[in-house]
């Protein structure tokens, strides 16, 4: 027998509401009494951390800020990641839309593109370099965009100095990702702003050959 166990028990009962323990009750009958209490307080206990772990989990996916971990419910792949300078949200047709603020653009790309890849679109974005696998298409648009962009990545006006982007991972060719090279200061100041960033599919599990050259400037 556990004497402190016992001791334990006896404290319960006589600790616990009056119907627990008669007067005429035994020492077996009040240790059991106090077995009793114990288990139900220990139910009590578990119970009040399951719930208040639960209500913290539902507040973070209900709108948690920051650049950690993105939030996951269940077994389904939701991501709602919101920072200062922009948020990921993924929508019930399987699109991400990103929402960016003008003045932030590329502030802090590392987040973005773990926000992204969370979010199951495969991408690499780098400031200041363009880069391309062996087999890739170089070829850029005006505006800085290669063939097959347009079918996984959109760009819709939004208001308040903010742009929103729909990218697509659906629509994502195997073995490709999304390439985003934004350029640096000092390529602006030569292509005068245009583009100021270019987009291009590239291939994954090859290496990639970068370069620091800008795309030439467009009016």
């Amino acid at each position: 027998m556990d004497h402190n166990s016992d001791v334990l028990d006896v404290m319960s009962a006589l600790n616990g509401s009056v119907g627990e323990v008669s007067m005429n009750a035994s020492a077996a009958d009040i240790v059991s009494a106090g077995k009793a209490r114990r288990r139900r307080h220990r139910g009590t206990a578990v119970l009040a951390g399951a719930v208040v772990a639960g209500s913290v989990g539902l507040a973070l996916a209900q709108g948690g800020t920051g650049t950690g971990p993105s939030i996951r419910l269940g077994n389904s792949s939701a991501v709602h990641i919101k920072t200062v300078g922009f948020a990921v949200d993924t929508h019930t047709d399987g699109t991400v839309h990103v929402t960016w603020d003008k003045q932030r653009y590329f502030d802090d790309r590392v987040a973005l593109q773990a926000a992204l890849t969370e979010a199951g679109f495969p991408v690499t974005i780098r400031v200041g370099e363009f880069c391309a696998g062996p087999q890739d298409s170089t070829e850029l648009d005006p505006s800085g965009v290669g063939p097959g962009v347009d079918k996984v990545l959109r760009g819709e006006d939004a208001t308040g100095g903010r742009v929103e982007f729909v990218f697509t991972p659906s629509a994502m060719p195997a073995g490709k990702e999304l390439f985003i090279g934004y350029l640096n200061e000092a390529q602006l100041a030569v292509t005068h702003g245009k583009p100021g960033s270019v987009e291009r599919l590239v291939s994954t599990g090859v290496p990639l050959t970068c370069t620091t050259i800008a795309p030439p400037a467009h009016n």
